[in-house]
């Protein structure tokens, strides 16, 4: 009888195996994509006598490429760190940059989940609340009521355009104002995580360290930039194929053991 559940779960966790693959490879265009890894027990385990068990899902929280785009509101973490983003009640966390302007806040296309930051004063000086990034515009068309436009820096630096006419020389005048820091979150052990969905990680009960680009143990943040998924292609397909053949020779062998069983049922007849 363990034979027979020796071969269905071996058929199990490769067939699971090949998924995952086959899931990964399928993502490898979405951008801060982090690939998942399943590791299972030996297919034969005699002293547990059922089989491959699957022991254990991951997630690979290497680097992904880091790409120029363009984007206006597009940032990419080079390093260590993770975008903090909420939907209003909780703080969940991400590699994905390709943010938005909805509504007069940053948002996270993935959930629509608004970036977190912290407020900056004139001198630059941060405070340590996390708030939402809000660049709302007004009746009269100025952001925050005050700035004509906003530029997001190298380091998650967001800051306010301010344009006027110099009475006296009757020139344009611009000038730029800080106005959140983007804030970053560590983990010792970021596989930790809970995938929440494809790019967005729930910490549960951990508490995270929060921080900005470029200090302590966080890495960078690239403006204009988008980090794309971590998926290897050539390793992947090689590893989904490799679990295709342990599928294939784990049916055979589950047939043949069938028709053996099968063969000693008619010879007790």
């Amino acid at each position: 009888m363990f034979d027979f559940y020796n071969q269905m779960n071996a058929i199990n966790s490769t067939y699971e195996l090949i998924n995952n693959q086959f899931k990964n490879l399928q993502k490898f265009n979405t951008v801060g994509y982090k690939a998942e890894v399943k590791t299972f027990t030996e297919i034969y385990n005699d002293n547990v006598g059922t089989g491959a068990v699957k022991t254990e899902t991951k997630t690979l929280f290497t680097q992904g490429n880091v790409k120029k785009t363009g984007g206006k509101n597009h940032l990419a973490i080079q390093g260590n760190g993770l975008f903090v983003v909420s939907d209003g009640e909780k703080n969940y966390y991400t590699r994905r940059g390709d943010f938005e302007l909805k509504d007069g806040k940053l948002v996270c296309p993935e959930g629509n989940l608004v970036v977190k930051a912290f407020k900056v004063d004139e001198s630059g000086k941060r405070t340590d609340k996390l708030v939402d990034v809000d660049l709302s515009i007004d009746k009269n068309g100025l952001i925050l009521g005050k700035y004509n436009d906003y530029q997001i820096d190298d380091n998650g630096v967001i800051n306010g355009i301010l344009r006027y006419t110099d009475p006296v020389t009757n020139q344009t005048i611009t000038k730029k104002e800080p106005i959140y820091k983007i804030a970053l979150a560590n983990f010792s052990d970021p596989s930790i995580l809970t995938r929440k969905s494809d790019t967005v990680f729930d910490a549960k009960d951990i508490k995270p360290v929060l921080g900005e680009a470029g200090t302590g143990a966080f890495g960078e943040i690239k403006a204009q930039h988008l980090e794309m998924s971590n998926i290897n292609i050539p390793e992947q397909v090689q590893q989904a194929m490799l679990a295709q053949m342990q599928y294939n020779a784990t049916m055979s062998s589950f047939r043949a053991l069938n028709d053996m069983v099968k063969n000693a049922s008619q010879l007790v007849r």
